[in-house]
């Protein structure tokens, strides 16, 4: 505790780091107005204590483990507090609106970010010296607009992220003259009807994930906000051109987020030099429609930027030089576009705080060996172009966080010196010699390897199987040969592990039952408390399955479980502990020298989706216990020497004859198989439906053939009658063909 002077000490603040609420003398504290317990480990039982603050006006216990409901008795026990905090916090139940209404000297109250169910009670309405409200990302419902239009007082609301139900109208706030900050999302908006006049300057606008107006246009009233610092219109489907009257009209705007919409046209930028935005230092215009080229004069108008990302639109062209006068950039994000030209590495001269740089899924060539030089980068992702090059020992002083270069025309050895990333992707490359030892630097934990598709030889190396942290091991596709070494088990986060078109040997290890392959969730991020609204990097991962190549982000990493062992050399029997993996979901042994038997501990994976085990010399039957893999949709065993019956219930309905082909001694009868499919029954009239099982009507076959018959022999005499040329064909045709027609009698 600091004492404050005597001028000051009506305020005196206390800051607590501390993990146990009873080891501080809080009858010491008579006349403390301000306590600050907030990000330490307190549980509901610190509200017991404060009770011996009867001076306490201003309360912050956010970011603790409170947990739990949130009782009216507690609330009233606080009920002349001004300032109450409460932000993540765990606190569950429905929304204490009684309590609440009887703290009448109550001015800020921050409820966001725990799980409060209920809606707003009328009685909050007479809280009209509310300058402060946050009960964003709850489950509260009901119609907020009428409690909202009683708060004309406010400078700070933020409601974003509810369950709130109806359309919210803007209207509501044409009173609110003193608005600073709104924080609306996930909610159903009305800004243009009925039509009113902001008599606010917003300085912060988040507006996420909304439905706003039909059609999804800009709002209008921003028209004629001047001071904004912080807007966000993200995820809301918004069309048109690029709105750069924003810039204009907000010469002192901090933060532009514009990703997840659907602008469409040019980037086009004001050309007078007297609007630079100075102040700006985040623009977001991600996954959009915008094409053309990007404006020249990017780096001049934004010339104090940190975070440019204009990734995922139809920009064309080279990436403009200006971009270089950024000196302050630190993450550029211009990947999935259709730029090309050279690597510029005219932006890397002078851009001196660059740490990320991500330029994938462009038409880009040239090399990355200036990059390497003159910035010592932590994210770097160029996949997908025409780059070209080799990872010389130069790579080596940098401690890369990410590195994904799959899918360009490197070539080479890895250097020896080279440090292992936390994600490291150089898939789809021309990559030669054995994989050096992995070591990981000091900064950093393992967590995906991918060096698929390129001619790696020699085994993989002893270094490998210490990063434990590792979560995805990837390196099918190469010459890669030996025994798979039992102390790849160590690696017991695995969530895939793909060793696929190689040439491994031997048996499979049984201790791949101590790996996880999903079972396991580490978290790959933690949001950064300091900042909580900065982008936060998404690694995204190239996977094949199937022949399919599909992309994963960061955040769908841990729904991924997959060991593929396919098209080796390997042999011996499947090994029965594999079946302890029940949080596998694709199983691929095909294309080996197995033999035995089908485990039938198989049955305990139940959340299997794909199990391949075909060309093998698997014998036996197949163990009725897999009926009961009920999520399984890809099934195979063909080509193996099994015998017996194909199972037919479950799932297994659904295998046709592809499944089980190759196996001579295995019959199958299933629904989808050829064997059993019906003959095609002819389409019936509406009026013969009730007697499809009679037999043909003679009698009336017999008169539709005689008519057809006598129409035929009308038409081709009306036929040779008028047309003098077709007699002539006709007897011609008479006269070759009867007498061959005479010799088969």
């Amino acid at each position: 505790m600091k004492s404050k002077s005597d001028s000051e000490r009506w305020r005196q603040i206390v800051k607590v780091n501390i993990q146990d609420a009873h080891s501080v003398e809080f009858y010491e504290f008579k006349k403390l107005k301000t306590l600050n317990l907030a990000d330490n480990n307190f549980d509901k039982g610190i509200f017991k204590s404060l009770v011996a603050f009867p001076t306490l006006r201003s309360l912050d216990l956010g970011f603790n483990p409170i947990k739990g409901d949130l009782d009216d008795k507690v609330l009233s026990d606080l009920s002349k507090l001004e300032v109450l905090y409460l932000a993540n916090a765990g606190i569950n139940g429905i929304l204490p609106n009684q309590g609440l209404c009887k703290m009448k000297l109550l001015q800020e109250l921050d409820l966001s970010l725990n799980n409060l169910r209920g809606t707003l009670d009328a009685c909050l309405d007479n809280l009209t010296s509310f300058r402060y409200l946050d009960v964003s990302f709850n489950y509260l419902s009901g119609n907020v607009t009428p409690f909202l239009a009683q708060l004309t007082s406010i400078k700070f609301l933020g409601i974003g992220f509810n369950n709130f139900e109806d359309i919210f109208s803007f209207n509501s706030f044409a009173n609110h003259s003193n608005l600073k900050y709104l924080f609306i999302g996930n909610m159903k908006v009305e800004t243009e009807n009925p039509p009113w006049v902001a008599s606010f300057q917003l300085e912060e606008l988040r507006m996420s994930g909304c439905e706003i107006n039909l059609p999804a246009e800009i709002p209008t009233f921003l028209s004629n906000q001047t001071s904004l610092i912080f807007l966000d219109l993200s995820r809301n489907n918004l069309v048109g051109n690029f709105p750069s009257w924003l810039l204009m009209n907000n010469p002192n705007l901090e933060a532009l987020y514009l990703f997840d919409n659907s602008f469409t046209g040019p980037f086009e930028l004001p050309f007078d030099k007297k609007h630079r935005m100075d102040q700006m230092i985040a623009l977001s215009i991600r996954n959009n429609k915008l094409q053309g080229e990007l404006p020249n004069n990017v780096g001049f108008f934004f010339p104090r930027l940190e975070f440019l990302d204009a990734s995922n639109n139809e920009f064309d062209g080279p990436i403009p030089a200006s971009i270089g006068e950024m000196s302050f950039l630190v993450e550029l994000h211009l990947g999935s576009n259709n730029f090309s030209g050279n690597v510029p590495e005219y932006i890397l001269n002078r851009c001196s705080s660059l740490d990320m740089l991500m330029i994938s899924n462009n038409q880009l060539n040239g090399t990355l060996l200036s990059t390497i030089r003159k910035r010592k980068l932590t994210f770097l992702a160029a996949s997908r172009n025409n780059i070209e090059g080799a990872i010389t020992d130069e790579w080596c002083q940098h401690e890369f966080l990410m590195l994904d270069i799959s899918y360009n025309k490197f070539s080479g050895a890895l250097p020896s010196c080279f440090k292992m990333p936390g994600y490291l992707f150089l898939q789809g490359n021309n990559f030669t010699g054995t994989i050096p030892e992995l070591f990981m630097s000091n900064h950093y934990r393992a967590s995906a390897i991918d060096f698929s598709d390129n001619k790696f030889t020699g085994t993989i190396p002893n270094s490998v199987y210490k990063l434990w942290s590792l979560r995805f091991l990837l390196l099918a596709g190469n010459h890669l040969q030996g025994q798979i070494s039992s102390q790849i088990c160590q690696l017991k986060y695995i969530n895939i592990l793909d060793l696929s078109q190689n040439n491994f040997s031997g048996s499979i290890p049984a201790c791949f039952s101590n790996m996880s392959f999903g079972n396991v969730t580490v978290p790959f991020y933690a949001t950064a408390r300091e900042k909580p609204f900065s982008p936060i990097p998404l690694v995204v991962m190239q996977l094949r399955t199937k022949n399919l190549h599909l992309s994963f982000g960061s955040d769908r990493f841990q729904l991924l479980s997959e060991l593929d062992l396919s098209c080796n050399q390997l042999t011996g029997e499947i090994p029965h502990q594999l079946g302890d993996l029940n949080g596998l979901r694709s199983l691929n042994l095909s294309h080996n020298h197995l033999n035995g038997l089908i485990p039938e501990s198989f049955q305990k994976l139940q959340n299997i989706e794909s199990l391949d085990i075909s060309n093998n010399n698997l014998s036996g039957q197949i163990p009725l216990q897999l009926q009961d893999l009920h999520s399984l949709a890809v099934f195979n065993v063909s080509y193996n020497n099994l015998s017996g019956r194909a199972l037919e219930k479950g799932q297994f309905c659904t295998f046709d004859g592809s499944s089980y082909k190759g196996n001579p001694y295995l019959t199958w009868d299933t629904c989808k198989s050829e064997s059993s499919k019906p003959p095609l029954q002819p389409t019936l009239l509406p009026d013969e439906v009730e007697e499809e099982n009679s037999e043909i009507d003679f009698n009336a076959f017999c008169w539709s053939f005689a008519t057809s018959y006598v129409m035929v022999i009308v038409a081709l005499v009306t036929l040779l009658w008028f047309n003098p040329h077709c007699w002539r064909m006709w007897f011609y045709f008479v006269e070759v063909c009867l007498p061959k027609a005479l010799l088969w009698i």
